[in-house]
């Protein structure tokens, strides 16, 4: 199913609960800008639960306790408090339950080289299988990717920076996927300005943004998939 008839059927079912939950008189004190917030935040909590992208899910909740605050009783609790409890929550629970996505990335690490091109302490520019993953949490850090036959990327970073540069990468004729996994943090990623980008990223809160595109090309088509939360995605041709 396309993310957009996730997004507006959850939206749709959630408007169908508050609705009939709103007779009942449990939240009078909600205007209707609260109201709609909720619907816009519920199915983001949704889509996040299914990808465990655990900002996704603990900063719209948050939200949430804000916005109820006073008919659930916790307004001692807000805003700060569930505010700071989302953030550290995300940090621990990324840590946790990521720590295999960034085991590629930290096993290159005595293999990095200082580019004075690059202000960062992380630099990987070795050769690549055609099936590559790569992150960083609380870094910044740059890879080159020299796969023979690209076919897959695997990019992770939380509360950090990355860089990635395809323009040395050869693609497969049949195609490649390159798969995002961001919250809080700020992605680059360079590719060649022959490749056919496909863009089905769910963005929660965030943004993708292509420049430089030089129009569809008619060559083997690169889909771009994953998710990117409280996070800013550059796609940028060279």
């Amino acid at each position: 199913m396309k993310s957009k008839n996730w997004f507006w059927g959850i939206f749709f079912v959630s408007a169908a609960i508050l609705v009939v939950v709103n007779q009942f008189g449990f939240f009078n004190d909600v205007g209707l800008f609260s109201f709609l917030f909720t619907l816009l935040l519920l199915p983001i909590i949704v889509k996040s639960m299914l990808c465990l992208n655990f900002a996704g899910i603990l900063f719209p909740a948050a939200f949430l306790c804000i916005i109820y605050a006073k008919p659930l009783g916790i307004s001692n609790l807000t805003p700060w408090t569930v505010l700071l409890a989302a953030l550290f929550g995300s940090i621990g629970l990324s840590i946790l339950f990521h720590k295999r996505k960034y085991s590629d990335f930290r096993f290159h690490h005595n293999n990095c080289r200082h580019n004075k091109n690059e202000n960062v302490k992380n630099v990987i520019n070795t050769s690549d299988e055609n099936v590559i993953s790569c992150g960083v949490s609380f870094g910044a850090s740059v890879k080159y990717v020299n796969s023979p036959e690209f076919q897959k990327a695997n990019l992770s970073a939380n509360f950090g920076s990355l860089k990635v540069y395809f323009d040395n990468a050869k693609l497969s004729q049949n195609g490649a996927e390159i798969n995002f996994n961001i919250s809080f943090a700020e992605v680059k990623v360079y590719v060649p300005k022959t490749w056919n980008l496909v863009n089905n990223i769910n963005v929660n809160l965030g943004g993708v943004e292509e420049k430089n595109s030089g129009g569809k090309s008619e060559g083997p088509e690169i889909l771009l998939t994953g998710n990117v939360s409280f996070s800013g995605v550059e796609i940028i041709y060279v």
